[in-house]
């Protein structure tokens, strides 16, 4: 098993204040050595706690100093370039100015600086509308002049509030490599972080107290709080509203909005969230720039009259209390609220070392590796890999609660786990039928309920079906028996490129097959613990009918490899994906195994 670790040297472009840089660099294989923006005080703040690091002051679009940057970078010996280049022409909040807004177009300034440098990894960060904006024009320019330089790039979005910050924040993120297909990464927590969790501690301040530097006066009350504490606590000072905005804020019940003011005192803020209070058990709204401001929208205090602080801001991005942030405080707020949360930037980088320290496992008999399938197709394809047949089990997306109440002895048999819930049955056909032979061959083993959908999907592309394989069960799995009938039948999909010459191996001692096979559901000494794992000789059998010896044999879903050892057996060569790390190392076992 080849097991790779890399250390990235990075260069954070438009880095602000740092918050992407501090986050990923949480992890011991990143370390920021660069940083640019053009805001003095942002760079300040960088230099100020990206240890290490050389901030520098400057405009990306000017060519002496893209040069000394890019000098930089290569002497430091950069390896992946980050960044979120300005994005107020998408945003949601803003006006939509799409082609005519020059800031939409900084992204090539990032791709000109990635293309001089060439760094292994890069990644962009930007709002959600980014992926959808003018029908996806601006996402599928960056995708193809960064796929023209030769990476494999990945695209969607995330939300921070999926990696323990206390903040709905959803951001694009593009992530491209020369050598790995990197997924976006997945949600690590179960329970949000709330506003409370964030900032309770830090409630005791009215508007216009507080300095700079202060000691903490309250005891930490929650588990993030005792993460996010330091020695002291900076940049804990609220604004210093003015008579008016008290009075408007003491009209606001705790957790309220504005309807308890009257109409008349609404202003010109048309926004239904304006002189709005946080909620206490939920997660705070994104965060930007104007959160000192309590008509911006909902970022006052819970119960206090004031905007929340920079430091109670700083929390809901989660930047620790040691993070000091410097400058007058309309370029704080701007530092806190453009910022990359550094919780989701430190998430970034953990999906980016898993597909660096990948297992793979690759021999003359078979290749198999530990991955997201429909990330793990773009290294397929970057590799100019072409099979001869598909045969695989995906998920079937029927899982659900057990409830074998009528059955004498109760057994599992419906509920597969997480990985079987909310999976898209056809999502990844497309892009393998790209890399299947021009006579190659495509088996498919699904559920009864979405036959239909998976002919559809193949037929669309330029696959023909030419029938549904039956393998009806000698000792099916009984349940509900008193209101149903015994399914002990499952099916999978038998269908061939367009115009092919396919393989049909029909035993010459039979007049014809027909296209039933009938095998026990695997037990004994042959079950080694997947709750979908195929009988051997069913898959042996349906092999030998639709393969020839040598072919390569593909399955995107692997499980526990009864594909694989079918093939092996039989003299085919065998290449498997699977993204769990359990049935990987199940199949792998068995695999090798394999005489």
């Amino acid at each position: 098993m080849v097991v790779y670790k890399m250390k990235f040297k990075i260069l954070d472009l438009f880095s602000g204040a740092g918050g992407f840089s501090y986050g990923i660099d949480m992890n011991e294989e990143f370390e920021t050595v660069l940083g640019l923006d053009f805001d003095k005080h942002a760079v300040k703040t960088f230099n100020l706690n990206i240890k290490g690091a050389k901030g520098i002051v400057g405009d990306i679009t000017d060519e002496q100093t893209q040069k000394n940057i890019i000098e930089e970078a290569k002497k430091h010996g950069v390896n992946m370039v980050i960044g979120g280049p300005p994005c107020q022409g998408f945003s949601l909040k803003g006006k939509q100015l799409g082609l005519d807004d020059p800031r939409n177009f900084l992204f090539l300034e990032f791709v000109k600086i990635v293309e001089k440098i060439k760094p292994e990894v890069f990644v962009i960060e930007n709002v959600r509308n980014l992926i959808n904006a003018l029908d996806g024009y601006f996402l599928k320019q960056i995708r193809d002049r960064f796929e023209s330089l030769g990476y494999i790039v990945n695209d969607g979005y995330i939300n921070a509030k999926d990696f323990g910050v206390p903040q709905n924040r959803e951001r694009a993120i593009i992530i491209g490599s020369l050598s790995r297909s990197i997924e976006l990464p997945k949600k690590t927590i179960e329970t949000i972080t709330t506003v409370r969790d964030a900032i309770s501690d830090l409630s005791y301040l009215n508007s216009g107290e507080g300095v700079n530097e202060s000691e903490y006066i309250n005891e930490a009350k929650t588990d993030y709080q005792k993460l996010m504490r330091r020695n002291k606590v900076y940049n804990h000072v609220a604004t210093n509203h003015s008579k008016l905005a008290l009075e408007k804020l003491m009209m606001v019940p705790p957790e309220g909005d504005k309807s308890s003011i009257p109409i008349e005192l609404h202003g010109k803020q048309k926004f239904k969230t304006t002189w709005s209070r946080l909620k206490w058990d939920d997660v705070s709204p994104t965060i930007d720039t104007r959160f000192d401001t309590p008509s911006n929208g909902r970022n006052s205090h819970p119960y206090l009259h004031r905007s929340i602080t920079p430091r109670e801001a700083a929390r809901i991005q989660s930047f620790d209390d040691g993070f000091i942030f410097k400058g007058p405080k309309t370029a704080v707020c701007r530092q806190i609220g453009n910022a990359v949360p550094p919780l989701m930037g430190k998430a970034i980088g953990e999906t980016i070392i898993n597909a660096y320290k990948d297992k793979r496992v690759e021999n003359d008999k078979y290749k198999a590796y530990l991955s997201d399938s429909l990330v793990f197709i773009k290294e397929l394809k970057r590799m100019g890999v072409v099979v001869n047949h598909i045969i695989t089990d995906p998920p079937y997306n029927i899982s659900k609660e057990n409830n074998f109440s009528t059955m004498k002895n109760p057994r599992k048999g419906v509920d597969f786990g997480v990985w079987d819930e909310k999976f898209d049955l056809v999502e990844w056909i497309k892009e393998y039928v790209e890399i299947l032979d021009k006579n190659g061959s495509i088996i498919i083993f699904c559920s009864y309920l979405y036959i239909s959908y998976i002919i559809d999907e193949l037929k669309a592309n330029n696959i023909e079906v030419k029938d549904v394989l039956i393998w009806k069960k000698t000792n099916p799995m009984p349940r509900n028996v008193e209101r149903r009938y015994v399914q002990d039948m499952e099916f999978a999909i038998w269908g061939v490129k367009t115009k092919s010459k396919w393989v049909f191996n029909k035993p010459k001692d039979v007049p014809y097959l027909r296209s039933q096979f009938e095998y026990s559901v695997v037990a004994g000494l042959e079950k080694v613990g997947h709750p979908t794992q195929k009988s051997l000789n069913l898959m042996k059998d349906i092999i030998k009918i639709h393969t020839n010896e040598g072919d390569i044999i593909l399955d995107p879903f692997m499980g526990s490899g009864s594909t694989g050892v079918a093939s092996l057996e039989l003299n085919r060569k065998f290449i498997g994906i699977e993204n769990n790390t359990t049935y990987f190392k199940m199949a792998i076992k068995r695999l090798n195994n394999t005489k």
